[in-house]
């Protein structure tokens, strides 16, 4: 049998088209950040709810349920997760881009951005609502965590962390703590366009 000839435009046609898609399975893109704000030694939010544990590539929906639950929401995180869109097949892992929709979908301004730790500590402050982060290693693993809090004299951050059964923080915020240097290496997560990313959620008037 001859070979199957594909004709140069029809080509050209289908590399534009999933190019397009893929540009818009992926965005919003993270906008960059730079805020100048004068950082108190410590800061957290207050947290209004519990802590639940997700399940398996589940912390995009228990990341999003946390925050609507601070909010006075009422959610659970599986619950949340069965109404994600743009979910990777096979991996059930969630894009940016879920969380986003989601988000706005129930009200919120949400907007993700980019930056540097200073950054993303001034927006926590500007804000006062809590931020998901991104960590990760390239493509071996992927996990978002929400933001809720720090102490510059500690070197520590404080989170909310789905993939956690237990409070490991006691009297601190949050249910997990990493110190400075040990959460930058995560966060420098392996995935060009999104590392250093972190969503936003502001409640719509």
């Amino acid at each position: 049998m001859g070979k199957v000839k594909i004709k140069p435009l029809l080509l050209i046609t289908l590399i534009f088209f999933l190019f397009i898609g893929s540009i818009f399975i992926l965005s919003p893109f993270p906008k960059q950040e730079l805020l100048v704000v004068d950082l108190p030694n410590s800061f957290n939010i207050p947290i209004n709810t519990g802590f639940e544990f997700q399940g398996k590539n589940q912390c995009a929906a228990f990341s999003t349920a946390f925050i609507l639950r601070n909010f006075g929401q009422i959610a659970k995180g599986s619950e949340v997760y069965s109404e994600l869109s743009y979910k990777v097949p096979i991996s059930g892992y969630v894009l940016p881009k879920g969380i986003v929709t989601y988000l706005r979908y129930n009200g919120f301004n949400s907007t993700v951005f980019k930056g540097d730790l200073n950054t993303l500590k001034a927006k926590l402050v500007e804000g006062s609502n809590p931020l998901i982060v991104l960590v990760g290693n390239g493509f071996l693993w992927q996990h978002y965590m929400t933001f809720v809090g720090f102490d510059n004299q500690k070197g520590e951050l404080y989170f909310f962390d789905s993939g956690k059964d237990k409070d490991e923080n006691a009297e601190l915020p949050g249910n997990r703590t990493m110190t400075n240097d040990y959460f930058l290496k995560w966060w420098d997560n392996g995935l060009p366009m999104f590392n250093h990313m972190y969503i936003t959620a502001e409640k719509t008037l």
